[in-house]
């Protein structure tokens, strides 16, 4: 059960059920994890909210900021953007995400980081091998670190010794990427 002191006027799960996003009329964003029963607000004067179709990319609009979460468990880690209009739209084709946003006379779009989107999605389906790749052709960035780290802790979790010793050294943990170096052996 979510205990929430104000009036919810939008919520929706993201496409593996796991997350719960709502915003209420006081225009704040918030998350509800359901495995771990907790709410994080990501954001106040939210005046758009949408995950993106088929991901667990978040995209939200907070006045003249566009924010995105690539990686919804690394709440933190937010890239913005500013802009001049309000979202109106998300469209995802061809391998191409963007965002639509009305600047009243134009419509402009504002690309996603295909990349980062793809991650997610690799890691939904527990395809590690996949979300290192993608990984590794990234420049470094607080949202690539963030997913390093959810990588790492995963594949631990899984078992998946190499991929982990691979995420930590990226990490620059060398400690770890040692000792599991050892382990793999």
């Amino acid at each position: 059960m979510i205990s929430h002191d104000s009036r919810i006027d939008w919520l929706e799960l993201n496409p593996s059920a796991t997350k719960l996003l709502f915003r209420d009329k006081r225009r704040s964003l918030n998350l509800f994890d359901i495995a771990t029963q907790t709410r994080t607000t990501l954001l106040t004067l939210c005046s758009y909210v949408q995950w993106v179709p088929r991901s667990d990319v978040v995209v939200a609009q907070s006045r003249a900021d566009l924010c995105v979460w690539y990686n919804i468990d690394a709440t933190e880690k937010v890239t913005m953007f500013p802009i001049k209009g309000d979202i109106i739209d998300i469209e995802r084709t061809d391998g191409k995400t963007e965002i639509v946003v009305d600047e009243g006379l134009q419509t402009t779009y504002v690309a996603l980081d295909e990349a980062l989107i793809a991650f997610g999605s690799a890691v939904e389906r527990r395809r590690f091998e996949r979300a290192m790749d993608i990984l590794e052709t990234l420049p470094p960035s607080p949202e690539a670190e963030a997913m390093w780290t959810t990588l790492a802790h995963l594949t631990l979790q899984a078992r998946r010794l190499h991929i982990a010793e691979r995420c930590f050294a990226a990490l620059g943990d060398v400690a770890r990427a040692r000792y599991l170096h050892k382990i793999n052996q």
